[in-house]
C-alpha cells in the first residue's frame, strides 16, 4: 500500500522554492515559516481524515494561495469607492497631509509629550490640544477670547469619553435617558451597557418614539444626578415622534440641580453644520464627541464643557486607562490647526463632501472609457452618504460607474475588486457593482483605471 504522505515536501524545501520566496517577500521570515508549518500540518490532517493522495505539483499553488490570504489579512491601502465618506470598516476620516507630515516629523524621535520645556518638569499631554479645542469652540461661539469657564480633555474614543464622564460625575446615582435614545453604536456596544460599566443607574423616560419634558420632570428623584442626551447618530426616527429640545432640558436641569450631559457622537465643527459642538455647549454642561468623524482627525473621544467638571474627570483613575496615545495627539493638534485657520480644503473629508457632482460624473465617465475585456459599465446618478453614524438619513448627490460582467456575478465582481492590489471597495446595487468617485481620493483615479484596463478575462 502506497504512503499517502510521500509527496509532502519538507519545510526547508518549500521555503527555498522561488515561487514561495516571491509570494512572501513582504512577510517576516518567522511568520512565513509558521505559515508553511501550519499549512503542512493541515495538509497531513486532511490526508489522514479523507484518505486521499495529493500530488506534489498541487502543493505549492495551494501554499501560494494561503500566503496570499495571509498577506491580505495585514493592513494595506484600500480605495474607498463605496460612496460612504466615513466608512467605519475603512478607518473613517482620511487624515490630511498636514497631520501625516507632523506624525512623521515628531513620531520618529522624542518629543515634549509630558514635559514642560520652561520648567523642565512633568507637564500634561492634554494641554496643547485642550487649549486649541477651547479656542476653536470659543471662536465658533463668537468670542474673540478663550472662554475661561470652558475646558477640554481627550481620551481614546467617544465611548470612552462617555464612560469616564459618567463614572467621574454620576457613579452610584441615577441618569435619565429617553427610551428613544438608547442606541447601539458600532461593534455592538449599546448605551445602556456603557452606562452600566460607568457605575451610574440608568433610568429610562418616555417611550421609544415620544418623550416629553414632563417625562423627565416626573422621573427626577433625590438620587438623580444628570440627564443624558444621546444623538441618534446612525439612525433617523420619522413619523409620530416627539423629543425635548436641549434648551428646555437645560432649563429643567438647572432648576432641579442636575447636570445636562450630551453625547453628540460625530461632533461637528465648521464647515459642517450639525451636530455643532459650539451649539450644544450653549446649553449642555458637558459634551462628548469623536475625533475621527466630522472633525476629520484621528480616533479620539473629546470631552468639552464646564472647566470645574472637566477638572473632576481629570482626577478619575479611569482616565489613565483610556488616555490617548502620542501619535493620535500629534495628528489631532495638526487637524486643529487646519480648523483654526479655516483651511477646510486641506481636510480630505470636507474636500470630498463638497465635490461638484458634475466633476464626479466626468471622473466616472473616464473610468468607463478604460474598461478592459469582460467588463461592462454605465455612468448613473447616485447618492453618497456621510456614514460613520453621522448625518443619518441625509444623502449627497453623486455619480457612479455601475460595473457588470458576463463572466462574473456582482458578488464575484466585487470580490475581484477587493482582492486586487490595491484593493477597491464598491457597493452592490441591483446586481451591479457601483464605484462612486466622491470617496475616491484624486490620486487614486489612475490606479482604478489601470485595474479596469486589465479586465476580468483571466478570472472567467
Amino acid at each position: 500500500m502506497s504512503n499517502p504522505f510521500r509527496h509532502i515536501p519538507a519545510v526547508d524545501r518549500l521555503l527555498a522554492d522561488p515561487r514561495v520566496v516571491s509570494a512572501s517577500k513582504d512577510l517576516p521570515e518567522l511568520e512565513v515559516t509558521a505559515i508553511v508549518r501550519q499549512f503542512l500540518d493541515n495538509l497531513r490532517r486532511d490526508i489522514a481524515i479523507e484518505g486521499t493522495t495529493i500530488l506534489e505539483k498541487d502543493i505549492v499553488p495551494r501554499l501560494l494561495e494561503e500566503l496570499e490570504n495571509k498577506g491580505r489579512g495585514r493592513f494595506q491601502a484600500v480605495i474607498n469607492a463605496t460612496g460612504v465618506l466615513l466608512h467605519t470598516n475603512l478607518g473613517r476620516a482620511p487624515l490630511p497631509d498636514h497631520a501625516i507630515e507632523r506624525i512623521c516629523s515628531l513620531g520618529r524621535g522624542y518629543l515634549n509629550l509630558e514635559l514642560n520645556l520652561d520648567s523642565g518638569e512633568r507637564g500634561s499631554r492634554y494641554r496643547p490640544v485642550s487649549r486649541l479645542f477651547n479656542l476653536l469652540i470659543s471662536s465658533e461661539q463668537g468670542s474673540p477670547h478663550i472662554n475661561t469657564n470652558l475646558d477640554t480633555i481627550v481620551v481614546n474614543n467617544n465611548a470612552g469619553a462617555v464612560l469616564v464622564t459618567l463614572k467621574a460625575l454620576t457613579k452610584g446615582r441615577e441618569v435619565l435617558v429617553s427610551r428613544g435614545q438608547l442606541v447601539e453604536i458600532g461593534g455592538g456596544f449599546r448605551i445602556p451597557e456603557v452606562m452600566a460599566a460607568s457605575g451610574c443607574l440608568l433610568k429610562e423616560v418616555g417611550t421609544t418614539n415620544r418623550t416629553r419634558l414632563r417625562d423627565y420632570a416626573d422621573a427626577i428623584t433625590p438620587d438623580t444626578a444628570a440627564i443624558l442626551l444621546v444623538h441618534p447618530s446612525n439612525y433617523a426616527m420619522l413619523g409620530f415622534t416627539e423629543s425635548v429640545p436641549r434648551e428646555k432640558l437645560s432649563q429643567l436641569a438647572k432648576e432641579r440641580g442636575l447636570l445636562l450631559i450630551e453625547d453628540i457622537g460625530s461632533g461637528a465643527f465648521r464647515p459642517f453644520d450639525q451636530p455643532l459642538v459650539s451649539s450644544a455647549l450653549k446649553y449642555s454642561d458637558l459634551v462628548t464627541y469623536s475625533g475621527d468623524k466630522l472633525f476629520g482627525g484621528p480616533q479620539a473621544g473629546i470631552i468639552s464643557g464646564r472647566s470645574d467638571l472637566v477638572d473632576m474627570i481629570k482626577t478619575d483613575p479611569l482616565l489613565r486607562a483610556l488616555r490617548i496615545d502620542k501619535l493620535s495627539l500629534i495628528a489631532l493638534e495638526a487637524v486643529l490647526e487646519l480648523h483654526l485657520n479655516k483651511d477646510y480644503e486641506r481636510l480630505p473629508l470636507a474636500a470630498l463632501a463638497s465635490l461638484d457632482p458634475e466633476h464626479l460624473k466626468s471622473r466616472a465617465k473616464h473610468w468607463l472609457s478604460q474598461l478592459g475585456p469582460g467588463l461592462r459599465g454605465e455612468v448613473i446618478p447616485s447618492q453618497s452618504t456621510m456614514g460613520g453614524g453621522s448625518l443619518p438619513g441625509e444623502t449627497i448627490p453623486s455619480w457612479a460607474l455601475a460595473l457588470s460582467s458576463p463572466q462574473l456575478s456582482s458578488e464575484e465582481l466585487a470580490k475581484w475588486l477587493r482582492r486586487s492590489r490595491p484593493s477597491i471597495m464598491g457597493r452592490i446595487l441591483q446586481d451591479r457593482v457601483l464605484l462612486d468617485p466622491r470617496t475616491v481620493l484624486p490620486f487614486q483615479d489612475s490606479e482604478i483605471s489601470q485595474l479596469l484596463q486589465k479586465g476580468v478575462s483571466a478570472c472567467s
